[in-house]
């Protein structure tokens, strides 16, 4: 049986509005396995707690809910997850909207996850954080970061590295719904199995300062994405393509 390590972090909002917290991992709750952060886990079911649903990957009974995560964090709008510099085994699911993801600034070295992230929450903010490396023993993605999600306004990847990711470095996966504007800003994306960045069903595709090289193709904009903005980038030396633009 699946051993759940249950790691909860509460913050109490105190009842101040527009009050945000500063989450430190992992002194506040362990890094390994699947991490989910999310406002809530539970729903009171005849005065018992039963886990909630949750949309992240699909098995043969046709979904999960909550208890199946190793780690469970949890984070409301606005907070701030501020990780220590290091390598992490992990893959992260990220359902609260309008967080910041981050390496602690005040530390040298970046926080690396050696698994993925999905992003599956409006508003979110990955900045300076690693994404790095082919899936591992039971590891399950195979994307560096993922945004999966219906109907988006905003999501903001700046200031990373995604690098030798089995498949994608950054996938977009619209489709589902529509992303308004995907902003990916001075990062870098290099050496991953597939395409290192892909995108599909957004309005907007911002990608700006960032360096794209030595994955199968640089960009790939794929299909429904309206308007694209790419600016000071330095796109070269991926195998097939560098942009390639999907008619």
């Amino acid at each position: 049986m699946k051993q759940v390590l249950a790691a909860i972090v509460l913050i109490a909002v105190c009842g101040v509005i527009g009050f945000a917290a500063e989450i430190h991992l992992p002194s506040a709750a362990p890094l390994s396995g699947t991490v989910l952060i999310a406002e809530s886990f539970y729903k009171t079911v005849n005065d018992e707690q039963v886990p909630l649903p949750v949309a992240v990957w699909q098995d043969e009974n046709g979904g999960r809910d909550t208890s199946w995560f190793d780690t469970r964090i949890e984070a409301h709008p606005g907070d701030v997850i501020v990780i220590d510099p290091g390598q992490y085994k992990v893959d992260v699911w990220i359902l609260t909207p309008g967080i910041t993801v981050t390496t602690d600034p005040n530390a040298k070295g970046i926080a690396d996850i050696w698994g993925g992230v999905e992003v599956d929450a409006d508003g979110v903010i990955l900045d300076y954080i690693a994404v790095t490396g082919p899936r591992k023993e039971n590891m399950l993605s195979g994307h560096g970061i993922e945004v999966n999600r219906e109907l988006l306004s905003t999501i903001t990847i700046r200031n990373c590295l995604v690098e030798g990711n089995d498949w994608m470095g950054i996938h977009v996966i619209g489709p589902r719904g529509e992303i308004e504007t995907m902003r990916i800003e001075d990062c870098i994306v290099k050496n991953n199995g597939s395409f290192g960045i892909e995108c599909q069903g957004t309005e907007n595709l911002i990608v700006t300062g960032c360096t794209i090289t030595g994955n199968k193709q640089g960009i790939h904009v794929g299909s429904n994405v309206q308007h694209t903005y790419f600016e000071n980038n330095t796109v070269t030396g991926n195998s097939e393509v560098d942009i390639f633009r999907k008619n």
